[in-house]
C-alpha cells in the first residue's frame, strides 16, 4: 500500500485509454471499489435508489473464506428493506444463520456477570444474526447480481489510481491481481465509492494519510465443531478481561438443530506490533495462545474450555488490529468512502459489518434524495457525509474503549484482590446493575438507521 500511495501522490497515471461504463438513460455512472460486505450492500442500496452501479473487486474469484460474523438487528432491518430477508439469511444452503438470543459475560475464572438479550429477544423488530461470513457475503452477492447484473461485477480488478476532472468525472485505473503487470483499460464514472477496506488504496489516493496505527492487540480466530450446544444454542459467550477476551458463538442453524455447534471463536490479546504489512494476517498455532487461554479454564462452553475449543481448530489465523482517528468528513466531491475505508472499527460489539451496512443504507438514501432535489452526486456525497461521518466516528471511539466488552475490564477492577467467593458475592449483589450501566451507555452511543431519522 505504501508504494501505491506514493504513486498516487506523485500523480501516477495509467496509459490505457479510458473506457466509459454504458450509461443507463441519464443516470450518473457509479463505481464501487470493493466487493465485500460494505461494497455489495452499497451497490444494492444504490441500485434500489435508481443508480447505474458497477462493482470492481480485486479478488480473482469470490471464494468461501473467513470465519463467523455477528450482525446487529439494526443492520438486519436495513437488509430486509433492501430485499434480503430473514428467510434468506436462515436458508439452509445459502445462509444457515442463527437468530442470536443473548450474550453472556463471564470473568476470567468463570463467574457469570450478567447476560444481555439482543435483537428480537430484547424486543427489537429484527433479530441479531450469527453466521459464517462467507455465507453472509454470498447472500449479498446473489442480491447484487440480481439487481445490477453479473456483467457489472468485475473481479480481478485492483484499484491503481484515479484522475479527477473539473466537471467531477473520475477516471479510475485498474491492474490485475492474478497476472502481475497486466493493466486493464481505465474506466470513467461520475461517482466513485471506496469500499476497499482497512488498507484502502482509494483512501490513500484521497488523503495520503499513510497506514493505520497498530493498537497493541491481535485477535486469533478459528472455526471448529463441538458435539454440544453452547448455552441455549443461540448464545454468544464472552469471558476474560482487558488483557485477553475470548468470544465464541454458533454460526450454523443446521448443526444447532442436530444438537451440535459450528463454533466461531476469537481471542483478543495484547501483542507487540508485527513487522511489515504482509504480517498483519498470518497463520498461528495453539501454542501462541495456550498459556493465556489456560487461565480461563473455569469457563466451559458446550462442554469445552476456551483452550480445548482452540485445540479442536484445524486453522487458526492471527489478525493484527489497527485503528484510525475519525475523519471530519466523508465529502470528497464526487468520491466518498464507506465501511472500514472510512472508519475502521475494532472488533467489539458486533459493529464492523453492522456499521458498513448502515453506511450503505445512508448512501442509497442520500442518492435518492439528491437526485430528486437536483443537487446530484455532490449533493449525495455531502448528505451521506452529514448522515454518517460524525456518528460513525463516535462508534470508532466507543470501540476503542472495548465497547460492551468493557464490562469485563471494569468488573475485574472492582473485584481486584478479592477471593473467588468474595467476587461471587460482589457480582451477585452488584453485577447486574453495574453491567446494565455500562451496556446502556455503550448502546445509547450507537447510531440508528437513517430510515428512522431521515424525515426528522
Amino acid at each position: 500500500i505504501q508504494s501505491l500511495a506514493l504513486r498516487f501522490l506523485q500523480g501516477f497515471i495509467m496509459t490505457e485509454p479510458a473506457a466509459k461504463i454504458p450509461r443507463i438513460g441519464t443516470k450518473p455512472r457509479t463505481i464501487v471499489v470493493g466487493g465485500g460486505i460494505g461494497g455489495c450492500t452499497a451497490a444494492i442500496a444504490l441500485a434500489h435508489a435508481g443508480a447505474d452501479v458497477a462493482i470492481y473487486e480485486q479478488a480473482p474469484k469470490l471464494m468461501e473464506i473467513g470465519a463467523g460474523i455477528n450482525v446487529q438487528a439494526v443492520a438486519i432491518g436495513v437488509l430486509d428493506r433492501l430485499g434480503i430477508t430473514e428467510d434468506a439469511l436462515k436458508d439452509p444452503v445459502l445462509g444457515d444463520g442463527i437468530v442470536t438470543s443473548k450474550i453472556e459475560y463471564y470473568t476470567v475464572d468463570g463467574i457469570l456477570i450478567a447476560d444481555e438479550a439482543v435483537g428480537r429477544a430484547m424486543g427489537a423488530k429484527y433479530p441479531q444474526f450469527s453466521t459464517h461470513r462467507a455465507k453472509f457475503h454470498n447472500t449479498l452477492i446473489a442480491k447484487a447480481r440480481e439487481l445490477i447484473g453479473e456483467h457489472n461485477i468485475n473481479l480481478d480488478h485492483v484499484f491503481a489510481g484515479m484522475d479527477r476532472a473539473e466537471d467531477g468525472t473520475v477516471t479510475v485505473h485498474f491492474e490485475s491481481m492474478s497476472e502481475r503487470g497486466k493493466k486493464y483499460p481505465s474506466v470513467t464514472c461520475e461517482f466513485l465509492v471506496g469500499a476497499d477496506g482497512l488498507k484502502s488504496p482509494v483512501r490513500a489516493c484521497l488523503l495520503g494519510d499513510g497506514l493505520p496505527k497498530y493498537t497493541g492487540k491481535m485477535i486469533y480466530r478459528g472455526l471448529c465443531e463441538v458435539d454440544a450446544l453452547m448455552g441455549d444454542g443461540t448464545t454468544v459467550e464472552l469471558c476474560g478481561n482487558e488483557h485477553g477476551a475470548f468470544i465464541c458463538y454458533p454460526i450454523s442453524d443446521g448443526m444447532r438443530k442436530e444438537g451440535k455447534t459450528h463454533c466461531n471463536w476469537g481471542f483478543n490479546v495484547n501483542r507487540p506490533e508485527p513487522g511489515g504489512v504482509e504480517s498483519w494476517t498470518s497463520l498461528a498455532n495453539v501454542s501462541d495462545i495456550e498459556q493465556e487461554l489456560a487461565l480461563m479454564d473455569q469457563n466451559v462452553f458446550g462442554g469445552l474450555t476456551p483452550l480445548q475449543i482452540a485445540q479442536k481448530t484445524e486453522k487458526i489465523i492471527g489478525w493484527a488490529l489497527f485503528d484510525r482517528d475519525p475523519l471530519e468528513s466523508f465529502d470528497f466531491g464526487t468520491v466518498t468512502l464507506l465501511g472500514d475505508a472510512a472508519h475502521p472499527l475494532l472488533p467489539y460489539g458486533s459493529q464492523g459489518a453492522t456499521q458498513a451496512i448502515m453506511d450503505a443504507e445512508a448512501l442509497g438514501e442520500a442518492y435518492k434524495r439528491s437526485m430528486a432535489d437536483g443537487t446530484g452526486i455532490r449533493g449525495t456525497v455531502k448528505l451521506y457525509s452529514d448522515m454518517r461521518c460524525a456518528i460513525s466516528g463516535k462508534v470508532v471511539l466507543a470501540n476503542r474503549d472495548m465497547g460492551s466488552t468493557a464490562v469485563l475490564r471494569e468488573v475485574e477492577k472492582k473485584c481486584q484482590g478479592m477471593t473467588r467467593s468474595e467476587k461471587e458475592q460482589w457480582i451477585a449483589e452488584h453485577g447486574r446493575a453495574f453491567f446494565t450501566d455500562i451496556i446502556q451507555k455503550y448502546r445509547a452511543s450507537m447510531p440508528k438507521s437513517v430510515s428512522c431519522v431521515a424525515d426528522k
